[in-house]
């Protein structure tokens, strides 16, 4: 049976007293001495009743710290020898390391059962609890919606369970096999861009997630063991469009945003209506570079502009100027602007020329070396 100690003295239980025998009659003086034995040992535990001091909060509590085997049961707390702390038994047969282990409370509507060890995201909240889903690193879902891995199986229930967001998860295959890889002690998991709620040991690369999840402890098919600490390196958006085909402008001194009619790469950033129109779809700080190729069908001296609006609006001191004279010389125009960006705002390339004899200009692959847009725009994001 356990003990518990609450004051810094010894709590010494009294000895049971020692009975007067019985007398085969009625006897007014063995009924004496009787109450008095027991009223006399009453007093001692009542006595000791008091030490206690049942009104107050007790000063602390000390556990077993070399306990014996036990069965762990809901709702039980002892002293966890081997990781030096308390643990707490918890539902679903989950034991929590206290001051080593952090669970988030969560639940799940997907339709089916999430196993241990699933990788799990946000998949919207309930009023006490946050329901989840697996997560897949792909880009298709913000790698700020990552939470943690499931510590135990979770049904579709209406239950809640335990997320690990910080600590040890157990009795996982660390093997690698399930995922096509080797994986061995000390190695680092990433969150998966292609099994949703799973690990890979190969960092992605962008437009996938870069999510750090764990790390392997413990190697076995059965009974491996990983350490969970989400860590989450914020997702940039980017994009790279072109203008492939030559555009000369119709009228002279006379504004005219570049319509691309290609898109490179891209995540996050969007041609829009008009493809004059590049679409951000997160808020943030955008570097904006487009190069811009211009050639003059004369040898007349004059001028090209070329600058960037946002939702229809100049930016200041954008423009640049390039005064071409040759005839049938690739020309090159570098704008490089830095700008904040709400969510759904746009940017333009807008080019003029004093002159109709100018036009942006697109070059073929040769047998030596790709070809070369007319114009060439990349948008980055660099702060959130």
């Amino acid at each position: 049976m356990a003990l518990i100690i609450t004051s810094d003295n010894d709590l010494n239980p009294p000895a049971p007293p020692a009975l007067p025998l019985a007398t085969d009659e009625y006897s007014r003086q063995y009924q004496d001495q009787l109450n008095n034995v027991l009223r006399l040992y009453f007093n001692r535990i009542n006595a000791l009743q008091q030490q206690l001091d049942w009104a107050q909060a007790v000063d602390y509590i000390d556990f077993n710290t070399t306990p014996p085997e036990f069965s762990h049961q809901t709702g039980r707390v002892n002293w966890d020898a081997p990781d030096a702390c308390l643990e707490v038994d918890l539902e679903y047969g989950v034991v929590q390391q206290v001051g080593q282990e952090i669970y988030a409370r969560v639940s799940n509507n997907t339709g089916a059962t999430i196993p241990n060890g699933t990788v799990v995201g946000f998949a919207g909240a309930t009023t006490d609890s946050l329901r989840v889903s697996p997560y897949l690193a792909d880009g298709t879902s913000p790698t700020v919606y990552i939470l943690g891995v499931m510590t135990h199986d979770l049904p579709d229930s209406g239950l809640k369970g335990y997320c690990t967001v910080f600590g040890f998860v157990r009795d996982l295959d660390t093997t690698g096999t399930p995922y096509g890889e080797t994986w061995v002690q000390g190695d680092i998991l990433y969150a998966s861009p292609s099994t949703a709620g799973g690990f890979t040991k190969v960092k992605p690369t962008a437009p996938d997630n870069v999510i750090l999840m764990a790390a392997v402890t413990t190697v076995s098919a059965t009974e491996g063991v990983i350490f969970v600490r989400p860590t989450i390196l914020q997702q940039t958006y980017y994009g790279t469009f072109n203008l492939t085909t030559t555009y000369s402008p119709p009228l002279a001194n006379t504004a005219y945003p570049v319509v691309f009619n290609n898109t490179q790469s891209a995540n996050g950033v969007a041609l829009g209506t008009p493809a004059s129109r590049v679409v951000v779809v997160e808020s943030g700080f955008y570097n904006i570079s487009a190069t811009l190729q211009y050639t003059s069908s004369n040898a007349s001296s004059k001028n090209v502009y070329s600058w960037i609006r946002r939702n229809g609006v100049d930016v200041a001191q954008s423009s640049r100027i390039l005064s071409l004279s040759g005839s049938g010389v690739y020309s090159p125009v570098l704008i490089s602007e830095s700008v904040s960006l709400a969510a759904n705002d746009y940017i333009e390339i807008v080019m003029a020329s004093t002159d109709t004899a100018v036009s942006l200009v697109a070059a073929p692959a040769t047998a030596f070396a790709p070809g070369s847009p007319a114009v060439n725009l990349v948008v980055e994001q660099i702060q959130q």
